[in-house]
């Protein structure tokens, strides 16, 4: 019976030791699970603090794409593109390409504005121009020509009275704009000089069957829907996704 009565003893001594050591990895258990709370609690604020973070860095680079297309954006302002114009002799003087392109595109433009009596000035090819240069193109063909203005003034003359007096084309385009009551061509087009967000931006819209036309002022796109062919709308931001601009 004494025998009986120590093995149950010793059996539950066993068992408490058992028990205790059990409480004991519960207990480590538990630490361990609050400290991964705790963790978890830091990793969490650290992540809000890193979200902030990025919002933030993310503001400031719109914010500074923003104001790089706009000195962009001045600084084309000035300036015009000159396509299908042939430049005869030394293509990298800049002197020939000037005279080359005020005798030819835009002489006849503030000639015909002034004998109108539009109260345009008639500037020599220094007054006008600042500088011009070839861009590289095919040799066989007439490259496109980019022209910096002395003032806006002078280029806003250039592209106020192009469409009544620059040269146009005498051939067959001419009588097949005639028929379809149109002016011809322009011998050598002219565009504003656009930054490649602008330029991208204005395919875009033109390319949105909603839109009935799209075009440049001084750098600032402007369309007009089918659904409204006689308003003009401006495009705030031509960074804005097609759908938020034409709504």
């Amino acid at each position: 019976m004494a025998e009986n009565i120590q093995q149950l003893l010793t059996q539950q001594k066993d068992m408490s030791v058992k028990v205790d050591r059990m409480l004991k990895r519960i207990s480590d258990l538990e630490e361990i699970l609050n400290k991964m709370e705790e963790t978890n609690r830091k990793l969490e604020v650290d992540n809000v603090s890193l979200r902030t973070s990025l919002t933030e860095r993310d503001g400031e680079v719109e914010r500074l794409r923003h104001k790089i297309h706009s000195l962009e954006a001045h600084n084309r302002s000035f300036s015009v593109r000159v396509n299908k114009l042939k430049i005869n002799g030394d293509e990298s003087d800049p002197n020939n390409v000037r005279e080359q392109l005020y005798n030819t595109v835009f002489l006849p433009i503030l000639q015909g504005a002034a004998q109108r009596g539009l109260g345009v000035p008639v500037p020599t090819a220094e007054q006008l121009i600042e500088m011009a240069h070839v861009l590289p193109g095919k040799t066989d063909a007439p490259k496109p020509i980019i022209c910096r203005f002395q003032s806006r003034i002078l280029k806003g003359a250039i592209m106020s009275h192009k469409k009544d007096f620059a040269p146009r084309v005498r051939t067959g385009a001419a009588a097949a704009a005639a028929r379809e009551g149109r002016p011809p061509p322009m011998l050598y087009p002219i565009y504003e000089d656009l930054t490649r967000d602008t330029y991208v931006k204005m395919l875009e819209l033109s390319r949105d069957t909603r839109v009935a036309a799209c075009w440049s002022v001084g750098g600032q796109l402007r369309y007009r829907l089918n659904s409204d062919p006689t308003t003009t709308v401006k495009v705030k931001s031509v960074f804005a996704p097609i759908s938020e601009i034409l709504g």
